[in-house]
């Protein structure tokens, strides 16, 4: 997304908000919504809700190794 609106001014919450929103990845667009809720500190999934969706992700093995090393088990 960086690249997409690499040098676009975004001088409001409705430019970024815009540009968000007719950018595409593989011929999609996102849906681009404004979410005003604060979101709570600290909030963690429980280890076997989690367990749920990892068969769904892949670990990449040519990330740094700094970054893998805060994946989850």
């Amino acid at each position: 997304m960086e690249n997409y609106w690499n040098g676009a001014i975004l001088d409001s919450v409705e430019t970024a908000l815009q540009w968000a929103a007719n950018m595409r990845w593989k011929g999609i667009t996102p849906l681009v919504q404004w979410v005003e809720t604060t979101y709570q500190r600290g909030v963690r999934v429980l280890k076997h809700e989690l367990e749920d969706y990892l068969p769904f992700w892949q670990r990449s093995e040519t990330l740094p190794a700094s970054v893998r090393q805060n994946q989850c088990p």
